[in-house]
């Protein structure tokens, strides 16, 4: 009988000692395979979040992985799979600050402008819309994370954050701040 058989039939019968040691063997792997997936994109916050959803994913799926399962390798791609995932979310989401024109120092003036549009555009955000805002684009939430914290469902979440983005996208543009 191999260790991670018996690692696993331990977790199975939901044995919280067995996932601390899952966690205690497996966390260091995981926590690479996430941060090489991530790349330069992926934040410390990232890496953990992501490590201890796959540590989740375990203790709810233990009883559908098959007997000679290898652990290491199903965390693995588990945790491959969900940082690849954030990984492209945070591609398509670039900050705010990208959209602003800024060629070079000569700018830095007209750029200090801009950013203080930015900021009272945020501001001007019903004060639900703009911490839902600030969540996702500044400290990095999910959707999902915003949405369990402040007990919304998930397409409220997402609505909110496209309204706020035209929001954004209309004053800037009345400003002329975007290119």
């Amino acid at each position: 009988m191999s260790i991670d058989y018996t690692l696993l039939s331990r977790i199975r019968l939901k044995d919280q000692a067995a996932l601390r040691q899952a966690i205690r063997q497996f966390s260091g792997y995981v926590a690479a395979v996430i941060q090489k997936s991530l790349g330069p994109l992926g934040t410390p916050q990232d890496v953990e979040e992501l490590t201890s959803d796959a540590f989740v994913a375990l203790w709810q799926n233990a009883e559908k992985l098959r007997d000679d399962s290898d652990l290491k390798y199903w965390l693995a791609v588990v945790a491959r799979n969900a940082a690849l995932k954030r990984r492209d979310t945070l591609k398509q989401e670039p900050p705010l600050e990208e959209n602003l024109i800024s060629a070079g120092p000569q700018d830095a003036p007209m750029r200090q402008d801009q950013v203080m549009l930015v900021r009272g555009a945020v501001d001007s955000l019903e004060p639900v819309d703009r911490e839902i805002f600030l969540r996702h684009y500044y400290w990095r939430q999910t959707v999902a994370q915003i949405a369990e914290d402040m007990q919304k469902n998930q397409s409220a979440v997402k609505s909110r954050l496209a309204r706020g983005r035209e929001k954004l996208r209309k004053i800037l543009l009345k400003e002329d701040c975007l290119l």
